[in-house]
């Protein structure tokens, strides 16, 4: 029923009311902007709620400040009639947007939108509802208090509370979503402590405690010249892979499982990760970190890594790395072990199309590009990652290890018939194709591409093998360069009701060999974003090293 009150509310003739942002025009002109629809739980557009914009790093800078809106010329923006809101001429950078109502406690609530937006993009965030407030409570230890007054905030919303002499603070108030606490000292707004990537869902109570500090700091540089990106290039939200390894990291002086690494921006405000692996007996360890900006043809870009908080509660988070709103539909590092069974292969975005294997144990586990990755034998092992539809632009992508397989079709991705990525051992090359509605019949490369020459897998080899439609053409990347493309398609795949599987279908079209890191993206992603990933995952990565202070 929620969906065909949505449907009917975004029918309606849009009418934007036009906010100016006082503050956000820089010395070059914008043409950007950000618009969006609000109804309420009941699917009533919730007209005259509060629309607030924040930096993504945004913390309140003076106790008289907390409650000014610091982006605009007015305290409150609000939507209109019809719910919806637009904000343009928006400096470039990340944002938060909190829309606020309080005048119902039965249908009012609150909303949570985070973004990136360049000089001319236009965003639209389509329709979201009001929620129940979150709440978020927490308790500060004497070792950081010292009998000084401490505050309590949200990085990138307007909150800030006292933490009161009993350690003790909260925020009754807050919209469902992932948040960083900071917590600052009265006198001189010094960060002492940050909670990173605290979760607080809607209608319910999360508690923290802030203890202790960080014992340990280090720089890792971003070698961004070996990956060959034109100057002019910006990657924005991108997860980047940072590999420790014990011959420059040590792994006692972090906690057992990881839990107190952070990563930081040099300003200090934070980056979310995710660790993947950590072994301190191999002495490796492989961590997603969330970097809201990559330069183009830079070598002196840099992040910190802090760790040797024994206090320290784990923050790893694939959810907000992988995030669904820059386009992940489905990620799975297949790190996991087969023998637990339904569902044991896990999606790390919100969507949650965690896999089901089919004939597979623990042995099955093999080491990857990337940690632990999956073998499939090649002749009935396969991952059923349930109903992930593709209606629009789109990416797949996963490294393969092939062995000497006995079936003449290797699918590494296959959701029938609707999308597949795959190797034609008849053919000698990487195939990629959708299935389309007009032709009721599968488009891509070689069915558009009669010309082309097929670029061969060679056993026990490693490679990063990645489609992507944008509308127009499908493009094949293998190894970080493009080696093909369609000729114009213009047709988006079919939506199917069969399951998405991994590593093969049918008796005569199962991979044998590894696979490793697959990801399902509602965008497709350019050139440049395809071949720092491939700099970036492989074994000799784009990040040299830790250099500690």
């Amino acid at each position: 029923m929620r969906f065909f009150i949505l449907l009917l509310l975004i029918l309606i003739q849009f009418f934007a009311c036009s906010i100016d942002i006082a503050g956000s025009k820089g010395g070059s002109e914008t043409t950007n902007g950000v618009v969006a629809c609000i109804v309420n739980s009941n699917g009533v557009p919730a007209a005259g709620s509060t629309v607030r914009l924040r930096r993504a790093d945004y913390i309140s800078e003076s106790a008289i400040l907390a409650k000014k809106v610091k982006y605009s010329d007015s305290t409150d923006f609000v939507t209109n009639d019809s719910g919806k809101f637009f904000i343009p001429n928006i400096m470039p950078g990340s944002y938060c947007i909190e829309v606020h109502d309080t005048t119902d406690p039965l249908t009012g609530g609150a909303v949570l939108f985070s973004f990136t937006l360049n000089n001319n993009d236009t965003i639209d965030l389509g329709t979201d509802s009001l929620r129940p407030f979150a709440v978020l409570s927490g308790y500060v230890d004497s070792t950081l208090s010292s009998n000084k007054q401490l505050l309590a905030q949200i990085r990138g919303l307007e909150r800030l509370v006292k933490v009161n002499s009993n350690g003790s603070f909260s925020f009754d108030d807050l919209p469902e979503g992932f948040f960083n606490v900071v917590i600052t000292e009265a006198a001189s707004y010094e960060i002492s402590r940050e909670i990173f990537n605290v979760e607080a869902p809607s209608d319910d109570t999360t508690t923290v405690t802030v203890s202790g500090s960080y014992t340990y700091c280090g720089y890792m540089y971003l070698d961004n010249l070996a990956a060959s990106i034109p100057a002019s290039t910006m990657l924005t939200n991108y997860p980047l892979l940072i590999r420790l390894h014990s011959s420059w990291f040590d792994f006692n002086q972090a906690t057992a499982l990881g839990d107190d690494i952070c990563f930081f921006k040099k300003d200090n405000s934070p980056f979310t990760h995710e660790i993947e692996q950590w072994d301190p007996i191999s002495g490796s360890a492989a961590i997603w970190v969330k970097v809201d900006t990559i330069s183009g043809r830079s070598n002196n870009q840099f992040i910190i890594m802090k760790w040797g908080d024994p206090d320290a509660v784990n923050l790893s988070n694939g959810a907000s790395v992988f995030d669904t709103a820059d386009g992940f539909a489905g990620v799975w590092h297949l790190n996991e072990n087969p023998s637990l069974g339904a569902n044991s292969i896990k999606d790390r975005t919100l969507n949650r199309f965690d896999g089901t294997p089919g004939n597979m144990t623990s042995a099955n586990i093999a080491s990857g590009i990337i940690g632990n990755g999956l073998w499939f034998n090649g002749i009935d092992d396969s991952i059923d990652a349930g109903q992930l539809n593709l209606n629009g632009n789109y990416t797949l992508s996963c490294w393969v290890k092939a062995e000497d397989g006995e079936c003449s079709n290797w699918r590494f991705i296959i959701k029938e018939p609707a999308y597949t990525l795959w190797y034609d051992t008849e053919w000698g090359g990487f195939r990629a194709e959708h299935f389309v509605r007009n032709y009721f019949d599968w488009r891509g490369i070689y069915q558009d591409t009669p010309d082309s020459v097929p670029v061969p897998l060679i056993q026990d080899t490693w490679f990063y093998v990645v489609s992507t439609y944008d509308g127009d053409k499908i493009r094949l990347y293998i190894n970080g360069e493009q080696v093909d493309s369609t000729q114009t398609i213009e047709q988006n795949p079919l939506d199917s009701e069969f399951p998405l599987l991994f590593g093969g279908r049918n008796e005569d079209e199962f991979f044998k060999g590894i696979l490793d890191e697959i990801r399902i993206e509602k965008t497709a992603r350019s050139a440049e974003w395809i071949r720092f990933c491939y700099i970036n995952q492989k074994p000799e990565g784009a990040i040299p090293g830790l250099t500690t202070d």
